[in-house]
């Protein structure tokens, strides 16, 4: 993805985050056509082939308090772990030095949620454009309640409806080489959503 405001690592710590009422569920991401998998999402393919393969179980899982951690525990890890830094290049890979742009912090993310056990076809790369005008990239977790979203950009794990974002695309949760157009973006098109966190670890 291009550069720019998808380096800021909690970019969007500033906005106040509204609590998330548990009794609420929360909304999966509607989605229509199969979309061009992203460029950067070939290439990297072509270097990790086994991470691309396979057939996964769709649907989400549920969202018990250990899946709740284990989601905060990874966003904080790796927020902590990679220092943000630009890439000319724009590929997509794993954070080799310790460093690298949303991208990679999506890549590993992902990656550290599986080798965790948390299910392939409920760890999903999507792509979106920030508030900005910037191409991004995040991991959707997909539960029973809702699409939460691991993002660099922001501290804790929140619903993906509340963020400012227009979302293109998102992989399938059938087969990880396939990508789905995303339909809606109800808080891009409302324009006033403040970010919700995700249910509390302790509930």
């Amino acid at each position: 993805m291009r550069s720019g405001l998808c380096l800021a690592a909690v970019a969007l710590s500033a906005i106040g985050f509204a609590v998330f009422d548990p009794a609420s569920a929360g909304t999966r991401m509607e989605t229509a056509a199969p979309a061009v998998p992203p460029a950067g999402f070939l290439g990297f393919c072509l270097k990790h082939l086994p991470d691309c393969t396979g057939r996964t179980s769709g649907g989400g899982v549920e969202l018990t308090p250990e899946r709740l951690r284990l989601l905060q525990s990874v966003q904080v890890q790796v927020n902590a772990a990679i220092a943000p830094r630009e890439d000319p290049t724009h590929s997509w890979d794993y954070p080799t030095d310790g460093t690298g742009d949303c991208n990679r912090y999506a890549l590993e993310k992902r990656r550290e949620l599986i080798e965790r056990g948390w299910p392939r076809g409920s760890a999903l790369l999507a792509t979106a454009i920030t508030e900005t005008g910037e191409d991004h990239l995040v991991v959707v977790a997909r539960t029973d309640r809702g699409d939460l979203v691991l993002d660099n950009r922001v501290a804790p794990v929140v619903d993906w409806a509340e963020l400012p974002y227009r979302w293109i695309s998102i992989q399938s949760d059938r087969s990880p080489v396939q990508w789905l157009s995303v339909v809606s973006s109800p808080a891009a098109a409302g324009g006033t959503s403040t970010p919700r966190r995700a249910p509390s670890a302790a509930r």
